[in-house]
């Protein structure tokens, strides 16, 4: 994916793959700021805990306790599901909108293991990428 060029709306919002990034890894950049990381591969590239494209749902939601958030997945069924955890800034569930919250979703797919990993704000809530 290559960012679209030219763009001056302060709304704009390109979701892209760095030209020297990791395989399966994406960057989002809205009003020329980075706003999200994502995992959409399988990849050496690991979480903070240590989780990746792959690992197990109930293994995340072990490690992260409380914190984590298991939400309905907009197109599949259980056991897909969203896993997010949030971090800083004022958060108002179900949406955060706060620029200062930092979270992380994994998107688990219908084998219940992660498929997609998102770090940022509160652009990893997007679903199909963009707002």
């Amino acid at each position: 994916m290559k960012r679209a060029v030219g763009k001056t709306d302060p709304e704009s919002c390109d979701e892209f793959r760095p030209e020297r990034a990791p395989r399966g890894l994406l960057v989002m950049i809205q009003a020329g700021k980075l706003t999200r990381i994502s995992l959409v591969e399988l990849s050496d590239i690991k979480t903070d805990k240590g989780f990746g494209i792959g690992d197990a749902a109930a293994a995340i939601k072990a490690a992260y306790g409380a914190e984590a958030k298991a939400t309905p997945h907009k197109y599949q069924d259980k056991p897909a599901e969203y896993v997010t955890s949030w971090q800083g800034g004022l958060r108002t569930e179900p949406y955060v909108e706060d620029e200062a919250a930092r979270g992380i979703v994994y998107e688990i797919d219908g084998a219940g293991k992660a498929g997609a990993i998102h770090a940022g704000g509160p652009s990893i809530q997007y679903v199909e990428g963009r707002a």
